[in-house]
């Protein structure tokens, strides 16, 4: 299963060299995904949230327009 993803926040810092993005996709049955990724020069680092439908519906994020 392929889920569509919509970009919630998307973040650089040229300080640091960081580049932090969150997208969030809804799940066939109901609940929400969040996943958010940081990259830095040496690492990636991938976190993935499982929002469960009932929760879900309660709160959502509202996505960031290109």
């Amino acid at each position: 299963m392929k889920l569509e993803y919509d970009l919630v926040e998307d973040q650089y810092d040229d300080t640091t060299q960081l580049r932090t993005m969150t997208e969030e996709a809804v799940t066939p049955w109901g609940g929400r995904l969040l996943r958010t990724t940081v990259y830095s020069p040496h690492n990636m680092s991938t976190c993935v949230t499982y929002i469960p439908a009932g929760e879900a519906s309660k709160s959502g994020f509202e996505a960031v327009v290109p």
